[in-house]
């Protein structure tokens, strides 16, 4: 009976993670459109679930947001919007990152031990560099799928040199990149911590 209980928990977290995912998707609140890229807070959710249900609800909950990613590029008009219908930027990289969340968590737990008050601290902490390591698979896989394609747009749209434009194109993103990086960093640093908490106190927490 208890088990049924705490799976019936998980379940209910983890569909409160996914409709948030979805509400998000859908609202000014999940894709921030900006002239070069979208930067997104679908990303919290996702950390939700890992800190919270464990690395299965995290994996998931990551398969929608890269599912909603995919659907909203279509109809996006960034620079960087083609480059998200191949599922190997809109839904691996969401999917991967739950891991890298799940990693940290444990990971500063145990660099952690010794001190008071480390577990909203370790949360923090797996949230930031959880988020930045999101950015860094995505941006990453634009760079090794797209980067002459990108180049050769450069070349041909804005009358960059191809030399420049060939040696540009990965500063270019890295930049892009930390641009948005940061920011969503940031703000999941402060969300995802408290809300999962909450959860914790509300008895829906289940690893």
């Amino acid at each position: 009976m208890k088990r049924k209980k705490l799976s019936m928990q998980w379940m209910t977290g983890t569909a409160l993670m996914i409709a948030l995912t979805i509400v998000l998707a859908n609202t000014p609140l999940g894709l921030i459109r900006m002239p070069f890229l979208t930067a997104t807070t679908l990303h919290i959710p996702v950390i939700i679930a890992t800190l919270t249900l464990g690395l299965r609800s995290g994996v998931i909950t990551g398969l929608v947001f890269g599912i909603a990613s995919l659907l909203n590029t279509l109809t996006g008009t960034s620079f960087f919007a083609p480059f998200f219908v191949n599922p190997l930027v809109s839904i691996l990289p969401r999917m991967a990152f739950p891991v890298c969340v799940y990693a940290l968590l444990n990971g500063l737990e145990r660099l952690t031990a010794r001190f008071d008050r480390r577990r909203i601290l370790v949360r923090v902490g797996a949230s930031a560099l959880g988020t930045l390591a999101h950015t860094a698979m995505v941006m990453g896989m634009i760079y090794l799928l797209y980067r002459g394609q990108i180049a050769d747009m450069l070349v041909s749209g804005a009358g960059v040199p191809d030399a420049i434009a060939q040696k540009g194109v990965g500063l270019g993103i890295a930049a892009m990149g930390v641009a948005n990086g940061v920011p969503e960093a940031i703000v999941a640093a402060v969300i995802a911590p408290a809300v999962s908490t909450a959860l914790d106190k509300a008895g829906i927490a289940f690893k």
